[in-house]
């Protein structure tokens, strides 16, 4: 009983000596352009880079996602497109060499070395980082994309299969990706054909492609569409769509996300699982037959220069529409264009949601990818 007292009393000073090293494994450094960060790594673990911003390049020899066994490299680094952070492991004792880190628009360079003390994680702070209190200062940090820019965005998205052959510098700085992801919503099978990122003007554009599978017209209201990425939902600011699709038919519409909601940055990846959102138009279409007025045959043609020709009867509209596109129609299409919100439109919101999901709620759907 004595012997196994005097162990626990020895053994707890070597538990928090132990404690105290590893809280040392943890590095907080300012980012700093004049010098370069020394990172250290080891051979047996991976050390992670934070930044305060995403990572928009990276460059530096001997660093490879898949180091060949006695090749060249001195380190293997995982990294992911569009996230703030990388790994690092040193493949040999001694290794050493400089990572260049473009974060924010701005340039960094790491030196790297192996060490017998690595550390498990290094945390770079943006110290010079300030409230910003001048309205002006504000307003150009968060400045909202010129219609001009979005609609010309939106007809790169449009023109992506043509361009990508004749212009594919247009792209050079463009994320694209074509996920092909299958939804459906009361009979109406949603897939998301292409996505693409302008990083400059933060704006995320979609192909996506109704296929109207039921016996019966699909209306919706163009103005709706937008995405929802996890319990985030980024409301279109351009699109160009037709608001119905025909049963049996097939049509695409295509639209922009720019920023968010509080008027900052989105940084959506397009690797992101995608939730395509729209609202339903429900209710009994205007009838398609003659809306013209027609003289009763019995009757007299007069005129009246004292008060005004009387006017055809008025036709019942059973539901509200937004302005859709119209094909042929330049005016129409632009002025759907430029995003503006008319009179709350009867109907039904749906996101995503697969085909063998079921909706709690007649009203609200998912369509999961």
């Amino acid at each position: 009983m004595r012997l196994l007292t005097i162990f626990l009393v020895c053994a707890g000073p070597v538990f928090v000596s132990g404690s105290q090293n590893l809280a040392s494994k943890v590095v907080r450094m300012p980012l700093n352009q004049d010098e370069p960060a020394v990172v250290k790594t080891g051979t047996n673990g991976i050390t992670t880079l934070e930044f305060p911003y995403r990572i928009e390049a990276l460059d530096g020899f001997g660093f490879s996602l898949n180091p060949a066994p006695g090749g060249p490299d001195l380190f293997q680094i995982s990294f992911n497109k569009g996230t703030n952070f990388l790994s690092l492991k040193a493949i040999r004792e001694g290794a050493e060499g400089n990572l260049t880190v473009v974060v924010d628009g701005k340039v960094y360079s790491l030196f790297c070395t192996q060490d017998p003390d690595p550390s498990f994680v290094v945390i770079f702070e943006d110290n010079t980082a300030k409230p910003v209190s001048n309205p002006r200062d504000v307003l150009a940090r968060y400045k909202q994309v010129s219609p001009a820019r979005l609609l010309g965005f939106l007809d790169k998205v449009k023109a992506y299969p043509t361009l990508k052959v004749s212009a594919p510098e247009i792209f050079r700085n463009m994320e694209v990706a074509e996920p092909n992801s299958e939804s459906s919503v009361d009979g109406l099978n949603v897939t998301l054909r292409r996505v693409i990122r302008d990083d400059a003007l933060d704006s995320v554009g979609f192909e996506v492609e109704f296929s109207n599978q039921s016996g019966k017209d699909f209306l919706y209201d163009p103005e709706s569409l937008g995405i929802r990425v996890g319990e985030e939902v980024y409301p279109e600011a351009i699109s160009d769509a037709a608001g119905a699709v025909s049963a049996g038919k097939t049509l695409p519409a295509f639209f922009v996300v720019s920023g968010s909601a509080n008027g900052e940055r989105n940084d959506l990846a397009v690797s992101n699982k995608f939730d395509i959102v729209l609202r339903q138009i429900v209710g009994e279409p205007a009838s398609k037959g003659s809306a013209a007025w027609q003289e009763p045959p019995n009757s007299v043609p007069t005129a009246d220069s004292d008060g005004p020709q009387p006017g055809p009867p008025a036709t019942e509209n059973r539901h509200q529409t937004a302005p859709a596109a119209i094909a042929g129609d330049k005016k129409s299409k632009l002025a759907h264009r430029h995003r503006s919100k008319q009179a709350t439109t009867s109907g039904s919101d749906y996101a995503a949601q697969a085909p063998k999901k079921e909706r709690s709620d007649k009203n609200v759907g998912q369509l999961g990818q």
